[in-house]
């Protein structure tokens, strides 16, 4: 009996570790890229269904422009979709998605590979063209667009590829499309329902609730279920709740609206670990990859650095941002490639991106126009006439700049100058707005304005 129970574990064995075919093979049975024609802000997304003769342990997938052998060996893009031997020999159909980010200027063919143990078993062509557009992040937050809702709110944070949002009105966390505004799920808020604040750990998310005896911080499953419940720090002789949350490396912040004050809390034993000043009344608030970015009620945005003792960068005031109503920002959402705000004044989610000139692949220099923009101006100018004044950079101080656009309508940039030795040059583009009035420049990494005295393109 003990030698029939051996050999039963051992054919067990066999069939869920041993028997995976050496011979096993995948096969491309559709795929598609979203957007289909995106540009420089936008995250590509991967979704494919890929047929496996050795069940479904897919590995991950990867796109890279480059000279690819299956198109004789010419520049284009090459998508490496990769798979290994399951546990069971069978023919499987394994449904695939991707999130690539955003990708380089590049336009042409392409490949699509599907690999098992590292050998390409199957390949498909397609064609992408990617455009130039707004850079992705944060650190020039320019308006790009937007939506309207009808709710009333307070809140906003990114999770993978969706946006939550308290519905006040409703007493609801709705979970949105962040292209559209759709509600795709929602649930009910915890205590009370008026939410002010929202953060996401990566698994879960904090609401920061005006409770009836006193503010506190729920912690949520994405079906609302409460996991945590701890009271929120506030500044006596008030008792007001928390109007922002982030989370960052394993703390979580909050703005707190009068004094404005940053709260460090850890959020397992839910001690206040620190506070400090805020430069003002930040309502909006999320996490960046190098701190903190809050926006001011008013339109204001910083870069806000999660210390005891840090500083707090102005990236844009209302004129460098484009916002030309008068705002009452309340929750902001940043979700690795662009930045979301909720204005409560208008009820509308608007698209917050950083304005950009780039370098395409094929070494040619390129702009574009934002809608409903007219045109653009492209200035370069030498590193060497740069001055810091009093409260802006003056970028043509020493010696001009030159003017390689002017009044552009986007595209390739004429620019066949190399900086001498020892020289840099540096570029920047300037958008003329549905009114025809020139845009600003921003500003610098420390706050101050960006100006261009010698008008190259006038």
């Amino acid at each position: 009996m003990h030698g029939t129970r051996g050999g039963g574990a051992l054919l067990l064995g066999l069939l869920f570790g041993a028997w995976a075919p050496a011979g096993a093979t995948v096969s491309i049975q559709s795929f598609s890229l979203v957007p289909a024609e995106p540009d420089t802000g936008d995250p590509v997304v991967l979704s494919a269904v890929i047929q496996s003769t050795s069940s479904c342990d897919f590995l991950g997938a990867s796109i890279a422009w480059g000279p690819q052998p299956e198109l004789g060996g010419q520049a284009g893009w090459g998508i490496d979709i990769r798979f290994r031997d399951g546990v069971l020999p069978v023919v499987s159909t394994c449904p695939i998605g991707t999130h690539f980010g955003t990708l380089v200027v590049a336009s042409g063919e392409g490949v699509v590979r599907a690999r098992n143990n590292g050998m390409v078993n199957d390949t498909a062509f397609f064609t992408l063209g990617v455009v130039p557009g707004p850079a992705p992040g944060w650190s020039g937050p320019a308006l790009h667009g937007g939506y309207r809702l009808q709710t009333v709110s307070a809140a906003l944070t990114a999770l993978p590829g969706r946006l939550a949002m308290s519905d006040l009105l409703r007493r609801l966390i709705l979970l949105l499309d962040p292209k559209t505004g759709e509600v795709t799920s929602s649930f009910f808020s915890p205590g009370t329902g008026d939410v002010r604040g929202l953060a996401f750990d990566g698994t879960s998310l904090y609401a920061a609730v005006r409770d009836t005896l006193a503010p506190r911080i729920y912690k949520l499953d994405l079906l609302g279920r409460v996991l945590d419940v701890f009271p929120s720090p506030f500044i006596s002789p008030g008792s007001a709740p928390l109007e922002g949350l982030a989370f960052l490396d394993g703390v979580l912040y909050g703005s707190y609206e009068s004094p404005p004050t940053l709260f460090a809390i850890d959020p397992a034993t839910h001690q206040k670990l620190w506070e400090r000043p805020l430069p003002g009344r930040i309502l909006a608030f999320d996490a960046a990859p190098e701190g903190l970015l809050g926006a001011e009620a008013t339109g204001s945005f910083y870069l806000i650095e999660p210390s005891p003792a840090g500083d707090d960068i102005l990236l844009s005031d209302p004129i460098d941002s484009g916002i030309t109503t008068f705002p009452n920002l309340s929750g902001l959402a940043y979700d690795g490639f662009g930045t979301y705000v909720w204005d409560s004044n208008a009820s509308e989610i608007l698209f917050m991106r950083t304005f950009a000139v780039w370098w395409a692949v094929d070494g040619t220099l390129r702009a574009y126009v934002p809608p409903p923009d007219l045109a653009v101006d492209v200035i370069r100018g030498d590193l060497d006439n740069l001055a810091q004044l009093a409260g802006y950079l003056d970028l043509s101080y020493f010696g001009p700049a030159v003017c390689l656009a002017s009044r552009s309508a986007g595209g390739v940039v004429p620019e066949a100058d190399d900086p001498p030795a020892g020289h840099a040059f540096f570029y920047l583009a300037r958008f003329l707005d549905a009114s025809g009035s020139p845009g600003s420049y921003g500003r610098t990494s420390y706050g101050f304005r960006r100006i261009d005295s010698g008008n190259a393109c006038p």
